[in-house]
């Protein structure tokens, strides 16, 4: 009987070993057929290609791309499959990194089953041919064919350009950069016509935004109206989406803030979806730092960003400002350590962004304890944003003092109206009657260089010009590299000032990075 009891129970145990197998069989294969259904795959048969030319396949997500895929071309053909996003929608670009290629890519629309073949006979991927059954992919190659004899020009014009940059003058430069632009502004035109005669989609929207760049970046640009109009077509829901709102700040510009105003706020959330504002960190300065996944800069500035956080927690407050979409975000932020505000108003660039006027990132802004604009600027170098703090924040302040008799005049550190540096301080004017000596206070990144011109001078309110005589701690047009303190002393010497000049501009030329430093005080 006892034999019977244990030969029922291995066959009872047996029975179900073979459910269990037989439900992790249907379990794996169902897994397999959901995923297999996400799936799609883009093949590529290109001619004119050298076989080991390396293909990147990007994901994009706003104004983020990120590499999803790597293939080596091999007998002009490589592949990519993958899955999927949520959205039911991937955006994607292919790019080749060989300066046979246009500084280009391939603009790709795939969703869940797709089976995209992508051809070529050429190194000019922004025209190779998608076969697609998506959508998306099908009204992007209408405006593809339309100019395609144009695009193929264009792209042959960037890998000259590209090839020549270090060989070809700059007039040369500007020839080929002539041309491009004029093929472009053809292209433009064309793409204009096409969207007044195609519905309202996803695609046109994308057109729609890189010409309202266009018209915002290009002083060149003179099809405002007929834009206008597209815009018009738009209804509320489109016009209050993410690119519509882009599209409205690009066309209808908001008013700016600059260096002495008061801060400009909005609804700003954290990952959790709560709700701040700048105003509830006001009562220690605020730098806030526009900024993305996807630019490099401004990720290298997070180690920076953590010591000054550190260094200066009891006087400072650093908010983080993210263009990114909410996703991206969201998931640049679990990867990057930010022990600060880290916040978002959900608007990308049509926000924060657009009402401070940030056009370059990383982007930074100090602001007072009382809500005062303190200084604006962008980049990121090592060692800069210390340079900053210790400019702004631990420079002792200064009152302006003027001392001397009838033939000699002392002003130490004379107040100005406006400059484009914060590298320059002037801590003394001295004039007599053979000279005006100014005597300079420089900050910068610890062993960075900066250069003074030989071009330098004064010109007093007359517009009359002194040049420059002498140089005392610098070499006019060679590189002075700063000490590890990033702070030095110098000296220039001009022909003379007038006595009785009430202020004078320090000028090094009209180029946009001369430094400028206007209205100087000698008079209270």
């Amino acid at each position: 009987m006892k034999k019977i009891f244990t030969l029922w129970r291995i066959i009872t145990s047996n029975i179900m070993m073979m459910k269990k197998l037989l439900f992790s069989s249907f379990f794996l294969l169902g897994s397999l057929v959901s995923q297999a259904q996400h799936e799609y795959t883009i093949k590529g048969e290109v001619k004119g290609v050298k076989d080991g030319t390396h293909v990147s396949l990007f994901l994009t997500d706003g104004r983020v791309g990120s590499i999803v895929g790597t293939d080596t071309i091999r007998n002009g053909t490589f592949f990519f499959k993958r899955n999927a996003g949520e959205s039911g929608m991937d955006q994607l670009s292919l790019m080749c990194r060989d300066t046979d290629f246009p500084p280009m890519s391939l603009d790709i629309y795939a969703t869940p089953g797709a089976k995209i073949k992508v051809t070529g006979t050429n190194p000019l991927i922004y025209t190779w041919r998608v076969d697609s059954p998506v959508k998306e992919q099908q009204e992007h190659n209408r405006f593809i064919e339309d100019s395609r004899d144009l695009w193929d020009e264009f792209q042959r014009l960037a890998i000259k350009e590209r090839s020549t940059f270090r060989s070809a003058s700059e007039a040369e430069r500007k020839v080929l950069r002539t041309k491009s632009d004029s093929i472009s502004s053809i292209i433009n035109k064309r793409e204009l016509k096409l969207m007044k005669e195609l519905p309202i989609s996803n695609v046109w929207m994308e057109k729609l935004l890189r010409l309202s760049m266009s018209l915002k970046y290009n002083p060149k640009f003179t099809n405002k109206e007929e834009i206008l109009a597209l815009y018009d077509r738009l209804n509320e829901e489109q016009k209050a989406s993410i690119e519509g709102q882009e599209i409205r700040v690009n066309l209808f510009p908001p008013k700016t803030v600059k260096e002495g105003d008061d801060m400009a706020d909005a609804d700003l959330f954290d990952l959790d979806g709560k709700v701040h504002h700048l105003a509830d960190f006001k009562g220690k300065y605020m730098l806030l730092d526009f900024w993305s996944s996807g630019c490099g800069p401004c990720i290298m500035a997070l180690p920076e960003m953590k010591e000054i956080q550190e260094q200066y927690k009891d006087r400072l407050t650093i908010i983080s400002l993210s263009s990114d979409t909410q996703t991206r975000w969201k998931a640049a932020s679990a990867q990057h350590e930010m022990t600060w505000q880290n916040l978002s108003d959900l608007k990308q660039t049509a926000g924060l962004y657009a009402v401070y006027d940030v056009n370059g990132i990383p982007n930074y802004v100090l602001i007072s304890p009382e809500g005062k604009i303190v200084k604006m600027w962008s980049g990121y170098g090592k060692g800069s944003l210390k340079l900053k703090m210790r400019r702004y924040l631990d420079a002792p302040k200064r009152e302006m003092s003027i001392t001397g008799d009838t033939n000699r005049k002392v002003v130490n550190y004379p107040s100005f109206e406006s400059t484009n540096t914060d590298i320059l301080e002037v801590k003394q004017v001295e004039l007599t009657d053979t000279a005006t000596i100014v005597h300079f206070y420089a900050y910068y990144i610890p062993k960075y260089w900066i250069q003074v011109s030989v071009n330098a001078k004064l010109v007093d309110e007359q517009g009359t010009s002194y040049t420059l005589q002498k140089a005392d701690g610098i070499t006019p047009g060679k590189h002075f590299f700063l000490p590890e303190s990033g702070e030095s002393e110098f000296s220039l010497t001009f022909k003379p000032l007038p006595l009785k000049t009430k202020s004078f501009n320090f000028t090094e030329g009209t180029a946009k990075n001369d430094w400028q430093i206007n209205g100087i005080k000698l008079t209270r």
